[in-house]
């Protein structure tokens, strides 16, 4: 088992193209869509807050002259004029004026802070919309990806014909939901320790990918104890070990170089691996119907 699953990850590594430019195409479309509601919600920011300002200042206008006339009157305009355009540019006096300046507006203006903090909250809520609108992009995206990456593989390593396809999707799905509740209740009825837990779902995760795919594949000549063994059992999660720790390897080598670049490129490879992971059990069950069916013929 572990040669041949070893071998179709291996084999099968142009698939990694598929889930890789089904992201990629969401992502894109993603971000052209954050970028347009930025910029949308920034405009109408931008927009409302000079309405505002340029109505307060008419309300207020004496007080804002005033407070200019004393902003502008800390500089020394009549010494060096190098000295003067430092002053000017200088970030405290800039933040010092613009901070006075609103204030001045939201003590001389009725309502000034409570519009001005509705046009903030406003964008903030653009922005927010515009974000889980791309989360919501990319995440289906990913599953589309899955999926058709799903389909791709299972076709090349483990094709199904259409009472396989059936049964998968409902004898399979209820059986693994039946053994899977027996397990977690047995699991907490006898108080296992952690360690002795962890050791037991692994074990679970190897029974339910074998004993599916025998439901699937199988024929009336393949024996169920030949699928579910001890020894498959182990060597489906030494798969799942070797894969993990190649995408572990291959991301870190990646992070060294590029932290996005490794995010962009290890998103499309566990997506490959998932499904190359998911199928491993379905390509041995389908080759021990094969090695019957042909040991079959030659008898």
């Amino acid at each position: 088992m572990i040669k041949n699953s070893l071998k179709n990850f291996g084999k099968n590594l142009i698939y990694v193209f598929i889930p890789m430019g089904i992201v990629y195409l969401f992502l894109l479309i993603a971000v052209f869509s954050l970028v347009g509601v930025v910029f949308d919600a920034a405009g109408t920011a931008i927009s409302d807050m000079f309405s505002l300002i340029g109505s307060s200042v008419e309300q207020s206008e004496a007080d804002v002259a005033d407070f200019l006339a004393y902003s502008f009157g800390q500089i020394n305009w009549t010494g060096n004029p190098f000295e003067t355009i430092i002053t000017i540019l200088d970030t405290r006096w800039i933040s010092t004026t613009v901070k006075g300046f609103f204030e001045t507006l939201n003590q001389t203006t009725e309502g000034f802070d409570e519009q001005l903090n509705a046009i903030v909250g406003n964008f903030k809520t653009a922005l927010g919309g515009g974000f889980a609108v791309a989360a919501t992009l990319v995440a289906v995206g990913i599953v589309c990806a899955n999926y058709a990456t799903r389909f791709a593989v299972r076709n090349k390593v483990a094709k199904r014909n259409f009472k396989q396809f059936v049964v998968a999707y409902t004898v399979v799905p209820i059986f693994q939901t039946l053994l899977l509740i027996a397990c977690l209740w047995l699991i907490a009825k006898i108080k296992l320790y952690s360690l002795l837990v962890f050791a037991a779902l692994v074990a679970l995760v190897g029974v339910l990918s074998l004993c599916a795919s025998y439901l699937v594949y199988r024929d009336e000549k393949l024996k169920f104890k030949e699928v579910l063994t001890f020894k498959n059992v182990m060597k489906h999660f030494a798969v799942l070990c070797i894969i993990a720790a190649i995408n572990i390897a291959l991301a870190l080598a990646l992070w060294q170089i590029n932290k996005l670049f490794a995010i962009l490129l290890m998103l499309p490879v566990v997506i490959y691996s998932a499904n190359i992971a998911d199928v491993n059990t379905d390509s041995y069950v389908s080759l021990l119907v094969e090695k019957h069916a042909t040991a079959q013929s030659a008898d």
